[in-house]
């Protein structure tokens, strides 16, 4: 179900294992916010009742291929390793996702069993009754597909852009996001819990640091176009299958679908834990690792190349802007109760 754009694989310069630590920054803002969630709304006498087991099934949900997904995972047991019960952790990502690579890091002392499980999390991955906790953490915003029978001439993304292309996106995002939540109400067992970590955009604000980044990317094509690398048109076609929701875009999909309770809804800011600004130049080698794919498979993998390298020195333009957003709150963070 929809398009599939991993995370690059492999152990080179590139790669994701080697380039996400940012999203590592991310999950460790909320770390001990999810095991006092665990410890607050997880009635594990009564879940593994009713599940007819003592195994808590956890299933992290877009891990990509290590190391955060292991340190995500060892956070949500660690409140309940005092309890008599077993755990068996499921790692999806998308099919073509390395899970070689994957399984060969995991931690050899870990205290569950585990197992991979691939598929669109759009979609239904597991059977009726069966997850007592789900984990999302930095994918919800990368959408099915782009919103489609649109032509977004004055950029690659949906922030700040025309209100017909933000419509666009938003109600694909309504959609995938829809499709998600009803998933896991069929998969999760009442009473179990959901978390969910994501950029997110403040009310009252058109931009992240995220969408100023494609800002840079939409700068570098329409460059590679007046050096006639590739033709205008394509970037005119072009529409990034990401989507930066508001607070409110998610409390409302969440209402509608009707099967969970929002315990907590907020925004964080993981650059708290960083010292002064970001550095633009680690940022844009690490959003290479997770964005390369997705530009290669419209442009072909030589533009993409030059794309990003031709974003490398604007660095400290997208410095400028990083640092002009770095008090912004603009990661959500939500936890969710199983009716």
């Amino acid at each position: 179900m929809g398009e599939s754009f991993p995370m690059k694989s492999g152990g080179d310069a590139h790669s994701y294992s080697k380039n996400s630590l940012y999203q590592k920054l991310a999950s460790d803002t909320v770390k001990e916010m999810i095991q006092e969630a665990v410890v607050e709304y997880l009635d594990t006498d009564k879940v593994t009742s009713s599940m007819g087991s003592s195994t808590v099934a956890i299933a992290d949900l877009g891990c990509s291929i290590g190391p955060n997904t292991f340190l995500a995972v060892q956070n949500l047991i660690q409140p309940l390793q005092t309890k008599n019960l077993e755990f068996q952790v499921f790692f999806n990502d998308h099919l073509s996702n390395d899970f070689n690579t994957l399984l060969t890091s995991l931690p050899p002392e870990r205290p569950y069993h585990a197992a991979a499980v691939g598929g669109s999390f759009y979609g239904r991955l597991f059977p009726r009754n069966s997850l007592t906790i789900a984990y999302s953490s930095q994918s919800l915003h990368w959408l099915s597909k782009p919103p489609q029978g649109i032509r977004n001439e004055a950029g690659i993304h949906g922030s700040g852009a025309p209100e017909p292309v933000a419509r666009a996106y938003s109600a694909q995002f309504e959609t995938d996001f829809g499709s998600f939540l009803a998933a896991r109400a069929e998969e999760i067992v009442s009473g179990g819990l959901m978390f969910l970590v994501m950029p997110a955009t403040p009310d009252g604000l058109s931009q992240t640091e995220l969408s100023a980044l494609f800002d840079f990317y939409g700068y570098s094509l329409m460059d590679l176009a007046d050096k006639g690398v590739v033709e205008k048109s394509r970037i005119d076609e072009f529409n990034l299958p990401i989507h930066i929701p508001r607070l409110g875009e998610m409390r409302e999909v969440i209402e509608k679908n009707g099967c969970f309770s929002i315990e907590r809804m907020e925004l964080t800011n993981p650059k708290s834990k960083v010292a002064g600004p970001l550095d633009a130049t680690n940022v844009i080698t690490h959003m290479r690792s997770a964005m390369e794919g997705v530009f290669a498979a419209h442009f072909g993998a030589s533009v993409a190349g030059q794309m990003f390298d031709n974003v490398v020195p604007m660095a400290p333009r997208v410095a400028d802007c990083f640092k002009a957003l770095h008090d912004i709150s603009n990661q959500l963070f939500a936890v969710l109760t199983r009716k």
